[in-house]
């Protein structure tokens, strides 16, 4: 019987890019996909800032940006970003760009304007640098990253339905310590497989998760959701974007043809049935409120609701959860993929120290603490746009309210877009931390004309050393290739020193005025060595 370190159960963004976060880390990864091919029904459309930046650390934003380049020259302009011109400036004696951060998306159809963004704030200015690489659409996405993922000597096997898991030895769903020697069996339609670990990320509905009877917990749906590309006989009578009406929402365009549209009411029957061209059409016209004919679908259309719920625990076992196996939702400002993608980043590195058995104590578990965290505000942040899209007078009020009075007060839209964006969460990585530790890095210019991202893209801790006299280098030269050491000493004293995890997140911050000569931030580097990056 075939085996292997790691499975990985489905070949979508998240079980992709997990796979070559694995593979990065020299750990053995099979793939196993249930299609042949990529899917190319329209799903996502871009993904956020966050996003945009793990592709940066790993050095595929170029790719992103190509296929952005492609995506607004078939549109036949610039649309995505709201404005991602350039201005120059010079850091460090080096000519750089300086992108604007950028401004898409909506929250509960209610969209980000432009005008109302200070483009100053330097939250937002932080995190710019991959404002050309967001409108990625998730079948590029897919394809980019079984590139890479070939690129690393991932085996990735499509057509090959999972049956079921079992364990060889005990309960699968029992502490993994319990026993070391015990490998999960993965059952196919091909024959059986073997892994130290399996990770489920074959989808919203998840034979997984079913199998293993793991709770999933969460709210009903309330709507109905619809998304394909139609040919339209006559759309004088849609509005571009999003629009609310009494009956739901629906979105038309930016790509010709391309319908979103949502309806409060019951469940179908039958929510596996394929989408007909009727049923398209009949919730089409109800919700937007006018007689539009749809004469054909291109590709399939999709059926989705607003069911809310996440797993309970992340991890069981030697089996883990990410992506849309761990956590369904709505659609609405795009949290779904960006979220899988948060989780493959955050495991990836955690799972190989584990295999490779330098890992701290608990730091698997910091998987489930961490992710679950995240997938809890994110499903109330779709709920929260569900209850402002309902179709009554008082919610078209206050709609009014928060379009028209609230996202006007200065900073409401940028704190809105920042939060929709990614780059606002936080872990508790460190006692009595204070910012910017438990954050993401997002872009870190030095005065070699580089950058962090630069540094990060085989996967390693990276130290960012701004002291003159590179005091943190001896702290961390017993993790020997674990940690990237950058020595930016011509820095001005004004930044900080910086240690950042694999998966961007700041994990230890040196202020250079505030300890000159104390050994209270060496002891603070020391604590957070130890409990992220282990000993030698």
């Amino acid at each position: 019987m075939q085996r292997t370190d790691v499975i990985v159960v489905g070949a979508g963004p998240t079980g992709l890019l997990l796979a070559s976060e694995l593979a990065l880390q020299g750990v053995q990864v099979t793939v196993l996909e249930r299609l042949q091919e990529p899917d190319t029904t329209i799903k996502s459309g871009s993904i956020n800032v966050a996003s945009a930046e793990i592709l940066d650390r790993r050095g595929l934003l170029p790719a992103a940006e190509e296929s952005q380049r492609r995506r607004m020259a078939a549109a036949g302009k610039f649309t995505a970003g709201g404005g991602t011109a350039v201005t120059r400036g010079v850091v460090g004696g080096f000519e750089q760009t300086s992108p604007r951060f950028p401004v898409m998306g909506h929250f509960a159809g209610i969209m980000f304007r432009n005008d109302l963004v200070d483009q100053e704030d330097p939250v937002l200015a932080s995190h710019a640098a991959v404002s050309g690489g967001v409108a990625v659409p998730q079948y590029d996405l897919e394809l980019l990253l079984a590139d890479r993922c070939a690129q690393l000597g991932v085996d990735v096997r499509r057509g090959i339905a999972v049956k079921g898991v079992r364990s060889t030895g005990g309960d699968l769903l029992a502490d993994a310590d319990a026993d070391a020697d015990a490998d999960v069996v993965v059952e196919t339609d091909a024959g059986e497989l073997t892994a130290g670990w399996v990770v489920a990320a074959d989808g919203g509905r998840s034979p997984i998760r079913k199998q293993l009877g793991i709770d999933f917990i969460g709210t009903d749906p309330e709507l109905v959701g619809y998304q394909g590309i139609a040919d339209f006989d006559d759309t004088t009578g849609l509005s571009h974007g999003w629009n609310w009406t009494p009956r739901g929402v629906y979105a038309y365009g930016p790509i010709p043809g391309r319908i979103l549209v949502a309806r409060f009411g019951p469940q179908p029957e039958d929510r596996d049935a394929p989408v007909t061209l009727e049923e398209l059409q009949e919730v089409v016209r109800d919700v937007t409120q006018t007689n539009v004919t749809l004469s054909a679908i291109h590709g399939r259309a999709t059926r989705w609701s607003d069911n809310a719920r996440r797993v309970k625990h992340y991890r069981h076992g030697r089996v883990l959860f990410a992506g849309d196996a761990a956590h369904v939702h709505s659609p609405f400002s795009a949290q779904g993929l960006n979220l899988g993608f948060g989780d493959a980043v955050n495991l990836g590195w955690k799972l190989a120290a584990t295999i490779q058995g330098w890992a701290p104590a608990g730091l698997l578990d910091t998987y489930d603490t961490e992710r679950s965290s995240i997938a809890d505000w994110v499903l109330d942040w779709t709920r929260a746009q569900v209850a402002l899209m309902r179709g009554d007078e008082r919610t078209r009020r206050l709609r009014r309210v928060v379009g028209d009075e609230l996202f006007t007060v200065p900073g409401a839209t940028n704190k809105m877009l920042a939060v929709s964006s990614g780059i606002m969460q936080h872990y508790d990585v460190a006692d009595d931390a204070t910012a910017p530790v438990g954050t993401t890095a997002g872009d870190v210019a030095l005065t070699s004309g580089r950058r962090l991202a630069d540094f990060a893209h085989d996967g390693r801790f990276v130290l960012v050393d701004r002291t003159h006299d590179g005091r943190f280098a001896d702290a961390v030269q017993h993790l020997g290739e674990r940690i990237a050491y950058v020595a930016d000493s011509a820095a001005t004293t004004e930044l900080p020193s910086l240690l950042v995890r694999p998966d961007g997140i700041i994990i230890w911050a040196a202020d250079q005025d505030d300890e000159p000569t104390s050994d209270d931030a060496t002891k603070r580097l020391d604590a957070a060595t130890l409990r992220w990056v282990g000993t030698r």
